[in-house]
């Protein structure tokens, strides 16, 4: 069995560096779909509600019509990873929406690893995710530009980052944190977006666990969405949000891990927003119906709007817009 596996991987890997789909503007709109928390696991038992959790999905995407799918960790999180994956892609492959990926703490919980997950993601020529650099902390970290309208600039990026999962010190906590290297890559590629592109590039983050600065977010009066629970993110901050504001680019951070928040709100001119939760399958006690946020950017505007999609319909319709801050 491991060798059959071990051949499998190999396979998959000769289309890593398949050419992948270019993003781009169509009419000055660009939209992302957040799929999050899918928790999908794998067996009879749990058959129910993975269909339903594909229904959402295929529904989201039909309706929407979104130019990106990004899912936000917590995708997978039993035995029967491989296959389970391949299931869970199937409504982005059949629409043909290039899709990305970054992990959450329970991911690593199954019977294949972050990597080989990513190396099966990578066979799939509308997946978007690689790794930037193969020294980096964690899996799937990487940046991905979209396009103007025209296809000759690049107008807005998104970063993908592994927020990994737990601490091995209970002293510092129970979640991991973004590391320094992590950071200190982005950095760096938002100083080489600046210096290539005539106009500033603005950018979108997305990632699983939440930055301890929700914490402030959750408490603002402008806020808005549902706030069931405490912010679960790390107890040691390791300075992410602080290259945000010092970098400039990033307008807006987007997370899961909570199941039972789907607010957002701004601090110190970014965006602070959770993703609702898409998956049918049951961790906690959950109250909010599943569904997804939709973002649409603009191509020559630093804003966004944004809401959340459920089978319901339509909910927390939020704008939010840099354009009349200092330069």
């Amino acid at each position: 069995m491991k060798f059959v596996f071990t051949f499998l991987i190999f396979i998959l890997a000769t289309n890593v560096f398949a050419k992948k789909p270019v993003l781009r503007f169509k009419e000055q709109k660009f939209k992302i779909a957040q799929f999050t928390d899918l928790h999908w696991i794998s067996g009879a038992d749990w058959a129910v509600r993975n269909d339903s959790t594909l229904t959402l999905m295929r529904k989201v995407i039909e309706t929407e019509h979104p130019d990106l799918v990004v899912l936000t960790g917590d995708i997978v999180v039993s035995g029967g990873a491989a296959e389970a994956w391949q299931k869970l892609i199937q409504p982005m492959t059949e629409a043909q929406i290039p899709f990305a990926v970054t992990f959450g703490n329970h991911d690593m919980e199954t019977d294949i690893s972050k990597q080989n997950i990513l190396t099966i993601l990578q066979n799939n020529k509308l997946n978007m995710t690689f790794n930037a650099s193969k020294k980096l902390s964690g899996v799937g970290n990487c940046s991905l530009p979209i396009l103007s309208s025209e296809g000759k600039a690049m107008t807005w990026s998104i970063y993908l980052f592994d927020s990994h999962a737990y601490t091995n010190d209970s002293t510092r906590g129970g979640y991991d944190w973004i590391k320094n290297d992590q950071i200190q890559w982005y950095r760096k590629q938002s100083e080489a977006y600046s210096r290539k592109q005539v106009k500033a590039v603005s950018a979108l983050a997305f990632f699983h666990i939440p930055l301890p600065e929700f914490e402030y977010v959750r408490n603002q009066k402008t806020t808005l969405g549902s706030i069931e629970e405490q912010v679960c993110s790390p107890r040691m901050n390791s300075g992410l949000f602080t290259s945000f504001v010092e970098m400039g680019d990033v307008m807006g951070v987007f997370v899961g891990h909570d199941h039972n928040n789907d607010y957002i709100g701004t601090l110190t001119h970014i965006c602070l927003g959770f993703g609702r939760k898409t998956g049918y399958a049951s961790a906690y006690k959950e109250v909010l119906e599943r569904g997804a946020r939709i973002i649409e950017l603009y191509e020559n505007e630093k804003k966004f709007d944004t809401h959340i999609r459920t089978m319901s319909g339509t909910c927390l319709d939020y704008s939010f817009s840099q354009n009349s801050l200092p330069k």
